[in-house]
């Protein structure tokens, strides 16, 4: 059965179809009444279509009373009509310009002689160009004639002198102002029978818009200073204005012109058409000055990235500097050829490398850092090269190399600085990569000291301890044979220059802590000394999540809208405790909130913190669900909102935001999981929520669901009824959304081991694939594994033991099962994120105050009292009741600062 916008754009495009063919019909297009008559449809709901099929680009509207609606000229309908569009150049034609076409189009083929036009755009964006555009499609399709004028005129040259200006427009007679000392013919008599264009048309002023309506309304117009001699003029006009229309045009104005055509700033076109405009300029200044023109990686991701707030002409203009500046030493130092180089350009266009880790994965599909472009008149060469191609043990020569090449070409040091610091992360991503598939560790043993692989293993189960954070086996690897290089070459007194020590120092100092740990072995170890360059450069592998590309790009963000108090902090909260990442925000609107009020209060929030990568909208009722289209509409950014948002809702959107960069997949797989979120409820609850400290992971490639039967089976064939242990089932289909899984879970539990149809190479976590469960029915590694880990009882035993030499006071046999259970309800109804150190120091602190509380000791006040109650209400309340059993078997009462000591052990605060 068809949608109801499939019938009423049917109807609509039938109709245009027969109008254009009949070619007798004045206007094209049906009315919102006529349509809803023609289909019995409810006039509310056939106007809410048509708008929708306005934004989509498929449907245009004519403004007037009443308004008329007619589908756009696409580029199939016009191979229908035989016609031949100027447009089929125009970069973007079938992107960011599609839409602009479809309504020019539908401008100018509108009976009998088109519809006049307004542009905007900012400057630079190619209003002019495509005005021009526009005249030769009318050209083309028989419009005007052949040499039918196109006159263009930029009101801002005469905005001074508004007289002048009109003079210009309209003509004028002799005597009429000061200067006018002849008659004069105006533009819109040499503009007859053709198309005028007025760009900066806002610069006109109250009086000479009022003429331009007459002009459109009756055409007619009087010249300046000739009141009783009207003149005709038959004219299209399409007038341009980088301002907003509606506070700097008359309404009057305005209202005659039907169509209004937006053209994207080069911000919003896509990297691939900025790309084609960028390979369109070189081949122009090629052209010009008759050579080849070769461009190095680093200038093309320079241009498709740095902030060019002229638009297209701005970007023109500084690749003709480049260029300039390439010839000029072609020329001065006698070379083969041009070379443009990142160097060439101004800062600003530098600067644009700075972008390049948020959207190092759409410029990479675009061009490499191996790569070279060479631009002629007839087109455009690729070049790999080489000598670019980065083997482990040549990464300090790569760098030398580079600096050497640098220096020859005369690049100041400041620029050099810059460049490496760029080259150096690209050098060392290109390092890493080489290590996707783990090594044997016998044969690494035959090129490294087997003294630095003990160190680097050492040095990694410390790192991940106090980072609380996985690493890949390609970390291991790469980081033995990077010392390995680092010692001989240190040994050899080579110097060594780490351009980003200083940004490392400043963005990961726990890491650089962490690095000058496994610097001092070294030193210790082979007698040397370790530069801080060199320290850097080890950070670097334990930074590896951030610097990855895949890691920084830019992400959506998840913002939570609810009407209450606190209501979409806590969901928000909860998200981001259980699976992480920087992207989730909550909005709570208090129920006597003006909806105009929290409507520019979301605004702020989403413009504020959105990443350009768009914005999933969480909402429960009511207007905050309306927001969503309405922010669009205003700002551009691309919102799709969800309704009835329920936690696991927002975790899952979340979890889905961190490694999927396109909302509306976001949006399609959140919606189809809500049918199945109730029994997906369980396993993506305990995914986030696992209450045991060491975890089995299971995975498989083709889902969830496999998972859980390798969970199922591990769970009937090893007892883990008195152990620590606990089964999770996760995907593995998204290895991008599998690690940052992992990841999370390792944060705050143990993973013991892996099993599975995919290996992560996790870093010192054992892999088990499936193909070994069913070649051995005993799970004999499982059970090994299994065997080693401490049942809790042994773990309190160890505890227990060493209370009763400290706190003798107390009958450690009684207090210890009132303890056990206690700290059981604390991990049910507080926090699972207990440690046995945490564990430890809450047990002894438990102790010492009850004995406190039996010799009626005071308890010191504690400072954070009130912050704590009024910041952790839930958490407070559930400690008081989970402390009754043991305040009633020692006919002691806890004091709201000792509640608040406990809170503070066992959150960490």
């Amino acid at each position: 059965m068809k949608k109801s916008e499939d019938i009423i754009f049917d109807y609509l495009n039938d109709k245009c179809t027969k109008q254009r063919l009949e070619g007798k019909s004045k206007v094209i297009g049906c009315t919102t009444k006529e349509i809803t008559d023609a289909l019995s449809l409810q006039r509310t709901n056939v106007s809410t279509i048509l708008n929708k099929l306005c934004n989509s680009g498929k449907v245009y509207k004519i403004k007037g009373k009443p308004i008329i609606y007619a589908v756009a000229v696409t580029d199939e309908m016009q191979k229908s009509m035989k016609v031949q569009g100027s447009f089929e150049t125009l970069i973007g034609r079938n992107g960011s310009l599609k839409k602009c076409i479809q309504q020019a189009k539908a401008a100018i083929l509108y009976p009998p002689n088109g519809l006049h036009t307004l542009l905007l755009g900012p400057t630079g964006v190619g209003k002019t160009m495509f005005a021009e555009l526009m005249y030769k499609f009318t050209i083309e399709k028989s419009v005007f004639p052949q040499g039918a004028p196109f006159v263009a005129f930029n009101c801002s040259d005469y905005a001074n002198n508004s007289q002048l200006l009109l003079a210009h427009l309209f003509g004028c007679k002799k005597g009429a102002f000061t200067g006018a000392d002849r008659d004069r013919l105006g533009l819109v008599d040499k503009a007859n029978d053709g198309i005028l264009f007025l760009d900066e048309i806002h610069r006109l002023p109250p009086e000479g818009q009022e003429m331009l309506f007459m002009l459109i309304d009756k055409g007619v117009y009087t010249p300046l200073g000739d009141i009783d001699k009207k003149k005709s003029s038959k004219v299209l006009i399409i007038c341009a204005t980088t301002e907003d229309a509606d506070s700097t045009l008359l309404s009057t104005f305005t209202r005659r012109i039907p169509i209004t055509i937006n053209i994207p700033s080069l911000k919003e076109r896509t990297l691939n058409e900025r790309f084609e405009l960028i390979g369109g300029f070189f081949k122009t200044e090629s052209t010009r000055i008759g050579k080849e023109i070769t461009v190095s990686a680093d200038a093309i991701r320079a241009l498709l990235l740095y902030n060019c707030t002229g638009n297209i002409g701005q970007l023109k203009s500084d690749i003709q500097l480049g260029c300039a500046n390439a010839f000029l030493k072609y020329v001065s130092k006698g070379e083969k050829n041009i070379e443009v180089h990142s160097t060439d350009f101004s800062s600003n266009v530098r600067h644009g490398l700075v972008m390049y880790k948020q959207y190092s994965q759409k410029v990479d599909e675009i061009i490499r850092d191996d790569m070279k472009l060479s631009f002629n008149s007839k087109g455009t060469k690729l070049h790999v090269e080489s000598n670019y191609d980065l083997l482990p043990n040549n990464f300090y020569e790569s760098i030398e190399k580079r600096i050497q090449e640098l220096k020859e070409r005369g690049v100041e040091e400041e620029d050099i600085d810059f460049i490496m610091s760029f080259d150096i992360k690209n050098y060392f991503n290109k390092y890493i990569r080489k290590f996707e598939q783990s090594v044997n560790k016998k044969e690494l043993s035959k090129i490294v000291d087997n003294n630095i692989i003990t160190i680097v293993e050492d040095f990694l189960k410390t790192a991940s301890e106090q980072l609380k954070r996985i690493f890949q086996a390609k970390v291991f690897y790469g980081l033995c044979l990077h010392i390995s290089s680092s010692i001989e070459r240190i040994l050899k007194h080579k110097k060594i220059v780490n351009y980003n020590l200083e940004e490392i120092i400043q963005k990961h100092g726990e890491e650089y802590g962490l690095a000058l740990i496994i610097a001092n072995k070294l030193e210790e170890e082979f007698n040397i000394k370790i530069p801080a360059d060199e320290v850097g450069f080890m950070a670097m592998f334990l930074c590896i999540d951030d610097i990855d590309e895949a890691a920084e790009r830019s992400k959506p963000i998840i913002v939570v809208a609810m009407h209450g108090k606190n209501t979409a902090s806590s969901m928000a909260e909860v998200a981001n405790k259980l699976v992480g990442g920087d992207n989730i925000y909550a909005y709570d609107m208090n129920l006597d909130k003006k909806s105009e009020i929290a409507y520019r209060e979301l605004k702020d929030l989403i413009v504020e913190n959105h990443q350009g990568a768009g914005v999933m909208l969480l909402v429960d009722m009511g207007s905050l669900g309306m927001f969503g289209e309405l922010i669009t509409e205003e700002t551009g950014i691309e919102i799709r909102v969800i309704d009835m948002v329920s936690t696991l809702l927002v975790i899952e959107c979340l979890r889905k935001a961190q490694t999927i960069n396109n909302i509306h997949q976001i949006y399609e797989e959140v919606k189809y999981s809500i049918s199945f979120l109730n029994k997906y409820n369980t396993s993506l609850t305990q995914t986030y929520m696992p209450s045991k400290d060491n975890i089995i992971i299971t995975n498989c490639i083709t889902g969830e669901g496999s998972a859980i039967k390798l969970k199922n089976m591990i769970e009937e064939k090893v007892n883990l009824s008195n152990k620590d242990i606990e089964v999770i089932a996760i995907s593995a289909g998204d290895k991008k959304e599998m690690y940052n899984t992992i990841n999370v879970l390792s944060k705050g539990k143990k993973i013991i081991a892996i099993v599975g149809t995919v290996n992560p190479n996790i870093y010192d976590i054992p892999f088990i694939p499936t193909s070994e469960l069913f070649l051995d029915s005993s799970y004999t590694r499982i059970k090994n594994i299994v065997e080693r880990i401490k049942i809790p009882e042994d773990i309190y035993k160890d505890i227990f033991e060493s209370l009763e030499k400290e706190v003798k006071e107390l009958n450690i046999s009684d207090f210890k099962p009132l303890c056990v259970n206690l700290i059981d309800t604390i991990r049910r109804n507080i926090t699972t994120n207990l440690d046995i150190y945490i564990v430890s120091g809450f047990i002894l602190h438990l102790a010492c105050a009850v004995v406190r509380m039996i010799n009626k000791e005071p308890t010191s006040v504690c400072s954070r009292r009130e912050e704590i109650k009024n910041t952790y209400i839930k958490e407070y309340t559930s400690l008081k009741e989970a402390l009754i059993s043991i305040e009633s078997h020692y006919n002691i009462q806890f004091s709201q600062d000792e509640l608040c000591y406990m809170l503070m052990i066992i959150l960490s605060i």
